[in-house]
């Protein structure tokens, strides 16, 4: 696997920090702490990048010391404990010569009313505010810029965690049955994709969601949380985990139906597997995002069921999922090569059944490609 050059985009960072006038960049979000150190860190860390490209990571020392021996090239970290973080932050600022201007933070993210994990909080924000001699700012478009495109290394790390997801639905379809509950189906995934290298579930509701039959139609609900309810057959399940390799992430579901569907649940499939197949093979290099999006809300309203979708479909995929670009109605750029989404159909109609695609694309030259193998359809397990 092709290796990955962390002071080339430590430097690209700093470029980018000078280009938006700033002085500096204190980088917050858990993403692009991974992105720019190469090394797990879930507790509160700082990347201080200036734009003469010097580089100073703050980490909470409870963890600092496996931090420092498994990260990239990170002997010069400088730990904190619990109330000098930002002391030691601006004694670094002034040891670089900075004692005024724009300090850019991760502030906001552009696109999504849900905040990155890692994002400044507002007692934090509070304190850099004492500092009067700077202009806090905004600066999450610096990191995005340089997220935006995925180079080949980054591709060979996605691609390898939706192979690990393409393992975890294999093994549902292979064991899921009539009697069991959503908390065993979760444990069957979790299971198989550890076995086969994923080391973090990342996503918000603390790892793999299943819901079934009519937990699987809250109305316009994303949420499963995983339970002691048991699947009863002929209705949908819900299969939703999150596989990680090398900080990079998969958000991965495909819909499960257990049974044999009747006649409305059918119409769900129908509609649903043709929203996926009509945006997906609209996203072509030069496309605007907005017009895919609007061509599968139209096979929504097509078949009537416009009012139980939810009007967008993903969002951004690498090192964090709060990332653009997003794939709904405001985005006007265009797709381009390199981009990589979690790419996503939601439909959920109550007392009939839920459907979910998270699912790993990229934009080619030519047009949008899969990163997992397992086809974007319902799957059908018959009851034995």
């Amino acid at each position: 696997m092709k290796a990955i050059d962390y002071e080339k985009r430590r430097k690209a960072l700093a470029e980018e920090v000078g280009k938006a006038g700033f002085e500096a960049y204190l980088v917050t979000r858990q993403g692009g702490l991974h992105y720019l150190c190469g090394v797990f860190m879930p507790w509160r860390g700082v990347v201080l990048v200036t734009k003469h490209a010097a580089f100073t990571l703050f980490y909470w020392s409870g963890d600092a010391s496996r931090v420092r021996l498994e990260g990239n090239h990170l002997d010069g970290l400088v730990e904190y404990d619990d109330n000098d973080l930002f002391d030691k932050i601006f004694d670094a600022l002034h040891s670089y010569g900075i004692t005024g201007g724009k300090l850019a933070v991760d502030l906001s993210l552009k696109g999504t009313a849900q905040p990155a994990p890692g994002m400044l909080t507002a007692s934090e924000y509070i304190e850099l505010s004492k500092h009067r001699e700077f202009e806090i700012v905004n600066g999450t478009k610096c990191l995005d810029d340089l997220l935006y495109i995925k180079d080949e290394a980054e591709l060979e790390r996605l691609e390898r965690a939706a192979s690990i997801a393409d393992y975890g639905f294999s093994s549902v379809l292979s064991s899921i049955r009539p009697g069991m509950t959503e908390n065993q189906v979760a444990g069957i995934i979790e299971h198989a994709i550890r076995d086969k290298g994923s080391y973090w579930a990342w996503s918000v509701t603390a790892g793999t969601e299943v819901g079934a039959g009519e937990r699987s139609a809250f109305s316009h609900g994303v949420t499963q949380i995983a339970s002691e309810h048991k699947l009863f057959g002929n209705e949908f399940v819900i299969v939703d985990f999150h596989p990680c390799y090398d900080l990079y992430l998969c958000d991965f579901s495909v819909p499960v139906f257990l049974g044999k569907p009747n006649e409305e649940q059918q119409a769900l499939i129908d509609c649903w597997e043709e929203a996926v197949e009509t945006v997906f093979d609209s996203m072509v290099p030069g496309v605007v995002v907005s017009d895919a999006v609007a061509k599968g809300i139209d096979v929504y309203k097509k078949h009537g069921l416009y009012e139980y979708c939810l009007p967008r479909f993903g969002h951004g995929l690498g090192v964090c999922v709060r990332t653009a670009p997003s794939l709904n109605l405001n985005n006007k750029e265009r797709f381009q090569p390199g981009m990589t989404f979690a790419f996503g159909a939601h439909l959920y109609k109550p007392g009939v059944g839920g459907l979910r695609l998270e699912y790993p694309i990229a934009v080619g030259k030519e047009k949008a490609y899969q990163l997992a193998k397992t086809p974007m359809k319902v799957h059908i397990v018959p009851i034995k």
